[in-house]
């Protein structure tokens, strides 16, 4: 069946193919490209690998779920795949450590991991969605909220906010460690009151009405992290050295797909879907994908300032990235590739 993601795939892979002197019988040059799951933290790189922007890049991608951060940093720095997927703060502080590890380019520019607690606890604690950011944060008492493990993302944004609300992530709150993949069905059985991660398990708690937004840094909401850099791709210095034509490809490749979601964020959910989200509703993901926009920059930057910003957030929790400069972490060079 011939579908309209099948008409726009189609003409983008034999455009791509054409502008570089390729056809579709030239060999692909493949790519193994490490990321902790099939969340929207990567989402372009997702969109652009399912709607065959990739492809017309002519890559062949294999993804690598590793299934958490740790485990792709080390398959990447081991040199057991050529790039990764990786949340900005995880980069910064493996240079601190002395690691050898570029970004090289943008996936999401906010801080994706959006939290939600459940209708039942926002009832509870007089949450309304009306209230301002550090209202919301302070109704938080007294609520068993989820992370995914100590000193994680979901971990650190939590206890942030929290402190917007002045609120003390120690004693006012329990912060308890439950796997991301269990979060929304934690939620749902009243083992917790509240998670934040990325869509589309927050997307589909309020859209079921079982859950409320209480916080949302990937609109742009949370001070101080307006402007971030929360994951990217990332390689070794010695492979983008002797890889550059494959790096500039796959930036171009995940840029069309942040392009794509966009522009048309049902073609590319359509495509997120049939590839990776089957069994999860259609409309939930095209939701999710067009609520998520906000995240993605077109043109991708990598800029000091977004640096900056991510230095002084990780600052809030450990000094050991403290002098990490900008040069240090990113290569900015193949989004001008």
């Amino acid at each position: 069946m011939i579908t309209r993601r099948t008409v726009i795939v189609s003409s983008v892979l034999a455009a791509g193919l054409a502008s570089r002197g390729w056809t579709e019988d030239t060999p692909a040059k493949p790519i193994t490209i490490a990321i902790g799951g099939y969340t929207f933290a990567y989402l372009p790189l997702l969109v652009a690998t399912a709607a065959g922007l990739m492809k017309a890049e002519g890559l062949d991608v294999t993804l690598i779920d590793t299934g958490g951060g740790t485990n792709t940093m080390a398959a990447m720095l081991g040199g057991s795949v050529d790039v990764a997927g990786l949340v900005m703060s995880d980069v910064i502080l493996a240079v601190a450590k002395g690691q050898k590890i570029n970004a090289i380019a943008p996936l999401m520019s906010q801080y994706a991991s959006d939290a939600v607690i459940s209708r039942k606890a926002a009832e509870k604690v007089g949450l309304l969605p009306n209230m301002g950011l550090a209202e919301r944060m302070s109704r938080l008492k007294g609520l068993t909220l989820a992370i995914s493990s100590r000193g994680s993302g979901t971990d650190k944004i939590w206890r942030y906010l929290l402190s917007l609300g002045g609120l003390d992530p120690e004693k006012d709150v329990s912060l308890t460690v439950v796997k991301l993949d269990k979060m929304y069905l934690a939620l749902r059985s009243g083992q917790i009151d509240g998670f934040n991660t990325t869509a589309p398990a927050n997307n589909q708690a309020v859209e079921e009405g079982l859950a409320v937004w209480a916080a949302r840094p990937s609109q742009g909401e949370v001070p101080g992290i307006e402007n971030f850099l929360y994951t990217v791709l990332c390689a070794r210095p010695d492979y983008l050295e002797k890889n550059g034509g494959t790096a500039a490809a796959l930036v171009r490749g995940m840029t069309k797909g942040s392009e794509l979601i966009k522009h048309d964020p049902d073609a590319a959910g359509q495509a997120l879907h049939d590839t990776y989200f089957a069994q999860t509703s259609l409309e939930l993901i095209k939701h999710s994908v067009s609520d998520q926009r906000a995240t993605v920059s077109v043109p991708p930057t990598l800029s000091e300032q977004q640096f900056s910003e991510n230095i002084a957030f990780e600052l809030k929790f450990s000094q050991d990235v403290k002098g990490v400069a900008y040069q240090q972490a990113v290569n900015p060079r193949w989004l001008r590739s």
